[in-house]
């Protein structure tokens, strides 16, 4: 279950990390509209920072599934 997980956080975070199709700035657009209050002190460029960690904490995880499972 925690395969599938990260392996739908992975390219999840690269979308939003690389801004590919303008994913960072629609979840800005998402979070703006649902949680207007702290949402503005934030930029598109911030969620960025935190796609890459997101992507970079999902193929962690998904090295140590794969390799658990393994041995």
């Amino acid at each position: 279950m925690a395969l599938i997980a990260f392996g739908v956080m992975l390219p999840i975070g690269v979308l939003i990390g690389a801004n590919i199709g303008h994913a960072a700035d629609r979840v800005y657009a998402l979070l703006a509209a649902a949680l207007p209050g702290p949402v503005h002190r934030a930029s598109p460029r911030s969620l960025r920072l935190s796609g890459w960690v997101l992507a970079l904490l999902a193929l962690v995880g998904l090295l140590l599934e794969v390799r658990t499972g393994l041995s």
